[in-house]
């Protein structure tokens, strides 16, 4: 037995050896085409850098002069391969053949260690390689032989542009998603760029969205600005772009994009439903995607459905369903998603049944087959709200993200959402809708998990199923709509315009939703407009341009909902706010110019939630705006006897945008100013806020710990609710709570947070130690007592999952080993540490640390800690740490 394990064992080691040896004999060719075409690259980079050396001899570095060195010495050993490999023989082959490996390895080591020049970084360091795509349809192996002759052809320096082409909902998105995240394992491309352009896309859009992927900061640049800008920034990278969904011919030159040829090996990848749209960008290969054949069209509907699909009395039933969806990804998985789990015989024969019935409309764009699949899944919606939830996310822009937050608060205050009692309760109820709808695959879920998207095939159906929608959205849209479509309208959308003006008055009795939102040129809005909008219970004119509100709007009185989010101009909110006695939403969130809010406020009893952003007033604008000084320092933002009348109040948010013009020549200049709210003005209406008994969600201004300790103890609502769901507290200091340091595109705010700033006084950190029990961001700044944060209690600490700590003159370490009897991990979900300006630090953390002490630490970031702290990790510490994926020291 011995005998025979040790001559397997010799076989086997022999068999390696010889396999590596004929592995080396074999395909010499194409090892010398890969060596060429990597030191080709590496080449490149090194005459860029003795080009820029030259030219600016101070940059270079002692870095760079050695890898100079290490190339040269590299490009001696290559032509000397070349020159062997010329005149060898079958027995030289294997030595050479190891030979060209060695050195593939030793020019893939030098490209990754592109040296930098003093200065900016080097103009030709590699971007970022690939953004994840989420691939909402499935992602089944049905893919696979597309990707792999897709992948071929970006590998073939002879084609520059590759057009794939087919109707919608044949899968050409879901495959080019594969394949961006399928490129990610790869080095084929210093970037890849994505882009859905979409029917109302334009050159400025691909302009925005390529600038955006290449960090471009600047949001007002002139299109050529952005040409110039995008020209640089891709000159000398081996880019892919990709362009999703073009309906017309887009000139890339003048977007920006640089000349693809065989040298650069860029590529440019496009996906049209129109073949003659490939013609006209002048791809150099055409793909048509055909429909699925039969097996990988059961594969994928077996997926959808689960196991009941091969079950006897189904199985026959369900190859039939599965032929009338004629081969459409789509409408594989729509009908799929309906019928997952459903063991009911009858259930099926009835889809069956629906499916072979004659159509009566059909969409531009799509199969009949396709359009009936869509129907059979709205109609299989468990009631007409849901269907309702669903039409309503048609007068979103295509392609775009929908917020659930948002269009759940737009549909509950339309009355899609019944049987409850409070803003909560109908988020739960909208969310659990519109989870159905993802789980019907009528709806995708975004990356972000905050938001959702449709199909625009989908929305094409959605948009002619609806009745009464008007929607025009895009920047190509400059003109309002014709007076026979307001009087046709219940719900309008006009969304991401570039509407001028409005019409004097529309006549639209039936209106019940205006969505204006985000119309950047929309300054002033008729007199007259609502008057004959009776029936208005949304509108929305966030991010306009207006500057104060027409007098027709007040005659609105079943209006429910009044958003004016981010209205920079908008200076005032008018006392006639006061007749709107049905308005339970009322938004003056984000930057705007609002100073206080008036008396009548108190008048809308029905208000569940009041958002408001306040602008600063300070002396120097008081005097610009022709305002007696004295008279306004009498005016409180929020007036006595305002907040007690809104029993009804679930969230409220109170904030001070401290912003100041400041004339600097002929320019108008935007500066924040730290200016806190009027101390003895806000312990005034912490004292009205102790009376509500409703709120959910409170996000304010305490200029005291005793300010925050009194409503703790005195709140009606922190009794009622065991605390709050979500707020943002800020003891001592107006800071806005900065965003969540997560990857760009995905950021988001923590529902909890606690900012404190200056010293906490100990007698009252109870109410301190209270709050960060509940929260989930923590920012500590400008404290002069603290020696450790354990001191706030490190068991008060275990929701954290982002902590700032900064500038506290005295603090030494985080915890040391006094924590050992909490017998506990410490801080066992924080994400992201930032540390900066503690001239004290000496460690992290002193003393052994238990299991799962800083076990989720993805980011860590330490600056100006120099003074005291010699060592960032120690021992105990590093071996904590192994979630952690970015580390920044300065």
């Amino acid at each position: 037995m011995d005998t025979t394990k040790s001559v397997l064992e010799t076989g086997k080691l022999l068999y390696d050896i010889f396999c590596k040896q004929i592995g080396h004999i074999t395909n010499p060719e194409k090892k010398m085409e890969q060596l060429d075409k990597n030191a080709r690259y590496l080449f490149a980079w090194r005459d860029d850098v003795e080009e820029r050396t030259r030219e600016s001899p101070n940059v270079a570095t002692r870095e760079s002069r050695l890898w100079l060195e290490d190339v040269k010495k590299l490009e001696v050993e290559v032509q000397s391969i070349k020159e062997h490999m010329r005149c060898s023989n079958v027995f030289s082959r294997p030595m050479l053949g190891k030979r060209v490996g060695d050195v593939i390895e030793e020019i893939t080591d030098l490209n990754n260690k592109r040296p930098k020049l003093k200065g900016n970084e080097f103009s030709n360091t590699p971007l970022e390689k690939v953004e994840p795509q989420i691939v909402g349809m499935n992602s089944l192996t049905d893919s696979e032989p597309r990707l792999q002759k897709i992948l071929g052809l970006t590998a073939d320096v002879r084609i520059g542009k590759i057009g794939i082409w087919g109707m919608g909902g044949i899968g050409k998105t879901r495959t080019l998603k594969l394949l961006n995240n399928r490129l990610e394992e790869s080095h084929m491309f210093d970037i890849v760029i994505w882009v859905t352009v979409s029917e109302e896309g334009s050159r400025r859009k691909v302009q925005n969205d390529v600038a955006e992927r290449l960090k471009c900061t600047k949001k007002d640049m002139s299109d050529n600005g952005l040409r110039v800008f995008i020209s640089n920034k891709l000159s000398g990278k081996k880019f892919l772009l990709i362009l999703d969904d073009i309906w017309e011919i887009i000139d890339l030159s003048d977007v920006g994009i640089p000349i693809l040829n065989q040298d650069n090996g860029c590529k440019v990848l496009l996906t049209t439903r129109d073949f003659g749209v490939c013609q006209q960008m002048e791809t150099d290969v055409e793909i048509q995607m055909e429909k699925l054949t039969e097996e990988e069209a059961r594969s994928l509907f077996n997926e959808k459905v689960g196991a009941i699909s091969t079950s006897p009395h189904i199985e026959p039933i369900a190859r039939d369903i599965v032929k009338k969806c004629g081969g459409l990804p789509l409408a594989i998985i729509v009908i799929g998603s309906s019928l997952r789990r459903k063991n009911d015989v009858a259930v099926w024969r009835n889809t069956l049944r629906e499916l072979q019935l004659p159509c009566t409309s059909q969409i531009k764009g799509m199969e009949k087959e396709e359009f009936s699949c869509l129907r059979i899944s709205y109609d299989r919606l468990p009631n007409n709200c849901e269907r309702s939830l669903f039409l309503y996310c048609s007068l979103y822009p295509e392609d775009s993200q929908i917020l659930i937050t948002e269009l759940v608060e737009y549909c509950w205050l339309e009355g899609y959402i019944q049987g409850v009692d409070s803003i909560e309760k109908a988020r739960d109820v909208g969310h659990h809708m519109v989870m159905n709808l993802v789980d019907a695959s009528l709806l995708e879920r975004c990356d972000n998990e905050e938001g959702v998207k449709m199909h625009d095939i989908i929305r094409d159906f959605a948009l002619k199923e609806a009745s009464g929608f008007l929607v025009k959205t895009g920047k190509h849209v400059k003109h309002p709509p014709e007076e026979k479509q307001w009087l046709q309208s219940q719900k309008i959308s006009l969304m991401r315009c570039s509407l001028g003006c409005l019409s004097e008055r529309p006549n639209c009795e039936s209106l019940s939703t205006l969505l204006l939102q985000d119309n950047d040129q929309l300054t002033m809005i008729p007199h007259s407009f609502f008057e004959c909008m009776h029936s208005l219970r949304i509108l929305d004119l966030s991010g306009t341009e207006i500057k104060s509100l027409p007098s027709s709007l007040w005659n609105v009185v079943n209006l429910c909902g009044l958003y004016l989010k981010d209205c920079l101009k908008l200076e005032e909110l008018p006392s006639q706010v006061g007749a709107l006695k049905q308005l339970e939403v009322l938004h003056l969130g984000g930057s705007t110019a609002i100073k206080y809010l008036p008396r009548e406020v108190g008048e809308l009893t029905r208000l569940k939630r009041l958002i408001v952003g306040f602008k600063t007033c300070n002396r120097w604008q008081i005097l610009n705006d022709g305002e007696d000084t004295k008279e306004w320092n009498m005016k409180l933002r929020v007036p006595t006897g305002i907040i007690p009348k809104l029993q009804l109040l679930e969230e409220l948010s109170l904030y001070v945008y401290p912003l100041k013009v400041i004339p600097l020549g002929n320019v108008e200049r935007f500066c924040v100013e730290k200016e806190e709210w009027d101390d003895e003005s806000m312990e005034v209406v912490v004292e009205e806020l102790c009376r509500l008994e409703h709120l959910t969600y409170f996000d304010a201004y305490f200029p005291k710990v005793e300010c925050l300790e009194h409503f703790l103890r005195h709140s009606k609502s922190v009794k009622a609710t065991s605390w709050f769901r979500r707020f943002r507290f800020r003891v001592g200091t107006e800071e806005k709570v900065p965003f969540v340091a997560v990857p760009f595109g995905q950021r988001q705010e923590w529902k909890r947070c606690l900012v404190c700033k200056g010293g906490l006084g100990m007698s009252h950190a109870a109410a301190i130690m209270e709050t960060l029990s509940h929260s989930s961001y923590f920012h500590l700044l400008d404290n002069g007592t603290i020696r450790k944060l354990s001191e706030l209690g490190l068991a008060n600490m275990n929701e954290l999952k982002e902590c700032r700590v900064e500038s506290c003159e005295k603090m030494e370490t985080l915890f040391d080993g006094d924590e050992k009897q909490e017998a506990c991990a410490l801080l066992p979900n924080l994400g992201t540490l930032e540390i900066r300006n503690l001239p004290e630090l000496r460690s992290l953390c002193d003393g052994p640390l238990l299991p799962g002490t800083l076990s989720k630490l993805r980011r860590l970031e330490l600056n100006s800690c120099y003074k005291n702290l010699k060592k960032v990790f120690q021992l105990g510490i590093i071996r904590q740490l192994y979630s952690l994926e970015y580390l920044s020291i300065g």
